[in-house]
């Protein structure tokens, strides 16, 4: 549905209105990368617009309404409708993808286009999931105002990497312990750890990380 070519296009666009408006923030002294978040809902409804622009030359009729309690983006064509969400790491480096839950479970599928970002808005990833359900996400938190998070590892099968990338930390550290282990002396202390460390990750489950894009560098 979504290219990688009309992913970097949008995102080029929502960086375009990113400067503007941090442009005119400043102009009256307001430091808009202040909070992140508050940064990050000003982007949303363009995020739905540019992508919805691109969505529609392919799609034709395709559109992002606005209004509240339309999905963000239509498209007639296919019968689909578009959640999307940008976001950017917490202080602790970690992401959250969610969604609202209720919806969710009203609708009973959707596909989901999240945007990551970090601070400055330079780097990026997009990723398209398509036909996500309530159990690809973990039920709500108290006090999460129905927010829910993504569950990766139930997910990442449906998920489509437009920008950016996502890496399988399981898989990643088990095949770097493996290589170790083949040139480790089985009589030392390394090759003991090595094991432990094997046996941690074969008994833990898949963790991921995303991996961001700078912009400049997909337009090149």
């Amino acid at each position: 549905m979504l290219s990688r070519r009309m992913a970097v296009s949008a995102v080029s666009k929502l960086q375009q209105f990113h400067a503007d408006l941090k442009n005119f923030y400043e102009s009256h002294n307001i430091d808009f990368l202040e909070d992140t978040g508050r940064r990050n809902i000003l982007m949303s409804r363009p995020q739905e617009k540019f992508f919805a622009h691109e969505l529609s030359t392919k799609y034709p009729g395709a559109s992002a309404d606005g209004r509240t309690g339309e999905p963000d983006i239509i498209i007639p064509t296919l019968d689909k409708e578009l959640e999307c969400k940008i976001t950017s790491p917490h202080r602790s480096g970690a992401w959250s993808l969610q969604t609202d839950y209720n919806t969710l479970l009203q609708k009973s599928s959707l596909d989901y286009l999240y945007v990551l970002c970090d601070r400055d808005f330079e780097n990026f990833a997009v990723f398209h999931f398509e036909n996500l359900t309530s159990e690809d996400f973990k039920e709500p938190a108290s006090g999460s105002r129905g927010k829910s998070p993504l569950i990766m590892r139930n997910a990442i099968r449906k998920c489509n990497i437009l920008m950016g990338d996502i890496e399988n930390r399981k898989a990643k550290f088990l095949s770097e312990i493996e290589e170790e282990l083949k040139y480790a002396d089985e009589a030392t202390k390394k090759y003991t750890k090595l094991l432990k460390r094997q046996k941690y990750w074969l008994n833990n489950l898949e963790s991921f990380s995303f991996k961001l894009e700078n912009l400049k560098e997909a337009l090149d």
